[in-house]
């Protein structure tokens, strides 16, 4: 098989200059004939208003100085002679700068031959507008005549597909910009992407602010820097750096809805020092506002020229600035949203710490006590007591493997939802010597996995709440299935417990087992509810979504 190199696929004998030719033939091959015909008739069009127009205002100012009708016929002829001469030509080469810069812009390609056709169109529509109006043959203009209309017109039309090419060039690095801006992860690549694609000759550093203080109408009184790009390696702007209002008096000038261009030359002395200090002889700043009027930073465009950047610069500047104030508002969310999920993750860290490794070391203390006591005289119950602490022990280090992985629970990995809980209610039993019933009403349906957790480790924490507290004889779990709600009832025939100890905010005081439980049953979309009366026993009641994780699946 034959493989085609680099170098036999470009013959080395196309020069530059024929393959730029090749490529700007093949742009014609792309023209829009319509775009072309119609905009360079128009310009003739256009061209005949505008004389027109000219002609009839002169005509009326002559109208008035002279009485004689005579004199006026004879002194508009030679006006109108003059206008069409002289002022005719002018205004076709202004018209077609302008139609030729609008349809390059518009079509954004093969700027240059739309330019240049245009004007061979109004070129020649305007040797037919002559020969219309001055009487002379059309076949006189069809030799070499013609050619003398063609030259001015097509310099009308180049020049406004040039202006047109500048005017594209801005909109596509604009258009790079904000692609850039809106894939930046991090406030550095927000002044990369804007270093890299807007920032010209006349820039020298790019800064992005963030507000530390703010004063009357929420103008920045103190920002700091976030992160900077320099055309040159400078020191001087580094991440922390601060401005304050006290030396940097331009801050308090600033309004939500303007840029402020500054030029060192005219600030008072300290103000001028600190700028000078920075490098920079004027600096345009722009407030970065989001649509509902709150500051998220500054963005600030410095120049090493005294005159300041130029209008359309600014105006690319403060066009980017809108999308610069909403990916950073973005990325503060976003910041903010890992912090509340590194909250949220160690809040559940907690609550599965205090549900399973605490109340294993409690039942081990216990057992360990229990054994301590009976070690003098029963020899057999302290070695059942040793062997549940034991037991206790191993399970309570699988279960912290399991709370470092984020796994289910090992119980409902190898046993259906509805038996796990009623080992769990026999295990406890067996453990506290507290007689207790496990039921199940309604038909078993699957749950979510959220589901299955959150009311395992509530039936371990009420029961170890029975355990410590209630001084029960006898405890009930029932787990009920009523439509699209599973319940979890635990029942006990104990002292009971204070009343506001029952109240939504009572909860709060109970220790974070039931806090715990609280959390955990509110972010899955459900309800918990204490019912106790002292010394009448304590019932407590968890109904959750049956079908998926709630509203915080």
């Amino acid at each position: 098989m034959h493989i085609m190199t680099e170098q036999t696929a470009v013959s080395p004998t196309t020069s530059p200059l024929s393959h730029r030719l090749k490529t700007w033939l093949a742009e014609l091959r792309d023209v829009k004939w319509p775009w072309v015909i119609f905009p360079g008739f128009s310009v003739a069009l256009i061209n005949v208003v505008v004389i027109g127009t000219i002609i009839s205002i002169y005509a009326s100012i002559v109208s008035v100085d002279l009485q004689s009708p005579e004199a006026t016929t004879e002194a508009v002829a030679r006006g109108a002679t003059l206008i069409g001469t002289y002022a005719s030509p002018v205004s076709q080469f202004f018209v077609t700068i302008l139609v030729a810069f609008w349809v390059c812009k518009r079509q954004g390609t093969a700027v240059t031959w739309y330019g240049l056709l245009i004007g061979v169109v109004s070129g020649i529509a305007a040797a037919l507008q002559v020969a219309l109006f001055a009487g002379v043959p059309l076949a006189f203009f069809f030799d070499f005549t013609i050619f003398t209309f063609l030259p001015v017109p097509m310099l009308a039309g180049w020049i406004g597909a040039w202006r047109s090419q500048k005017v594209l060039a801005v909109q596509q690095r604009v258009y790079l910009t904000s692609q850039a801006i809106g894939h930046a992860p991090t406030p550095q690549a927000i002044v990369n992407a804007i270093g890299e694609h807007l920032a010209m000759a006349n820039v020298s550093q790019i800064g992005l602010w963030e507000i530390l203080l703010q004063g009357t109408g929420g103008r920045p009184t103190a920002v700091s820097l976030l992160a900077a790009w320099s055309a040159k390696q400078d020191d001087s702007w580094q991440p922390g750096l601060q401005l304050t209002s006290d030396t940097t008096g331009s801050l308090s000038q600033l309004s939500p809805d303007d840029s402020l261009q500054i030029k060192a030359i005219e600030l008072p002395a300290a103000e001028k020092q600190s700028w000078e200090a920075l490098g920079a002889r004027s600096a345009l700043l722009i407030p970065l506002v989001t649509p509902s009027g709150s500051w998220v930073g500054l963005l600030t465009i410095t120049s090493p020229a005294s005159g300041g950047l130029s209008r359309s610069s600014e105006q690319d500047f403060v066009t980017i600035a809108a999308q610069v104030a909403l990916v950073l508002e973005n990325l503060r969310l976003v910041a903010q949203a890992q912090e509340t999920a590194v909250l949220r993750e160690r809040q559940r860290l907690a609550r599965d710490i205090h549900d399973t490794l605490a109340q294993g070391f409690t039942s081990i203390v216990m057992h360990l006590e229990a054994a301590e006591q009976a070690l003098p005289t029963d020899l057999e119950v302290t070695e059942r007591h040793l062997d549940q602490a034991r037991t206790t022990a191993r399970d309570s280090l699988a279960q912290a493997r399991r709370v470092v992985d984020d796994l289910r629970p090992e119980l409902l990995e190898s046993t259906p939802f509805d038996q796990a809980i009623g080992r769990v209610v026999e295990q406890w039993s067996a453990h506290s010597g507290v007689d207790a019933e496990f039921k199940v009403t309604g038909d078993i349906q699957p749950l979510h996995p959220q589901v299955e957790v959150t009311l395992l480790r509530s039936s371990q924490e009420a029961l170890a709440n029975v355990r410590k507290h209630a001084q029960a004889t006898a405890a009930c779990i029932t787990l009920s299935y009523l439509g699209d709600t599973v319940i979890l009832d635990v029942e006990d025939d104990g002292v009971g417990l204070p009343q506001q100890a029952t109240t939504p905010d009572g909860l709060t005081s109970g220790g974070f087992g039931l806090v715990a439980m609280r959390e955990r049953v509110a972010q899955l979309g459900g309800e918990l509810f204490v019912e106790s009366e002292p010394g009448e026993g304590t019932t407590l009641s968890i109904s959750l979504p049956l079908a998926d994780g709630g509203s915080g699946k």
